[in-house]
């Protein structure tokens, strides 16, 4: 994780502030443990559950896609454990399913349904969605089959239609 990856923008929810505050990208590696010292720190956040989201922009700006993280912080403000809604052999299922180089339709499925349980208990409380709505760029001009649509209708954020009623 060395560099910040071009037009991508970390969001932390801080909810004695109920606002979304930009995280600097060297904050996010060093809190998931990526970066030279391997700590884990987030200066400054309080012991708890704590909710990120990583978005990804377009070239021209336009949200393409947005990866929820939730994450419990120690009272020494270090991370504690990451949520992927999987036990222990589901999360070894996964990692081996995602690892076969031919998966028959059921390993697809299965891997798919791993999947969708781990990105559901990742999604933020309902309460932040108007402060998101504010604080994440592009999303008017998000494409209608960005997969940023995905996370946006899982919070039930829906596309604007482009036909008349």
């Amino acid at each position: 994780m060395n560099g910040i990856p071009h037009k991508t923008l970390i969001f932390h929810w801080v909810e004695d502030r109920c606002v979304w505050e930009e995280l600097p990208w060297a904050d996010w590696v060093r809190f998931r443990c990526f970066g030279k010292e391997r700590s884990s720190l987030l200066i400054g956040a309080d012991a708890g559950e704590h909710y990120f989201l990583v978005c990804m922009l377009s070239g021209d700006g336009e949200l393409c896609n947005i990866i929820p993280h939730r994450y419990v912080v120690s009272s020494d403000a270090r991370l504690v454990h990451g949520f992927d809604g999987l036990d222990v052999s589901e999360r070894a299922e996964s990692g081996k399913l995602e690892g076969l180089v031919w998966p028959t339709i059921e390993d697809v499925e299965r891997h798919k349904e791993l999947g969708e349980r781990g990105f559901s208990v990742n999604l933020p409380p309902l309460h932040t969605i108007q402060h998101l709505l504010q604080a994440i760029p592009g999303i008017a001009g998000a494409q209608p089959d960005a997969p940023c649509w995905n996370f946006l209708s899982a919070v039930g954020v829906c596309q604007s239609s482009t036909t008349a009623n």
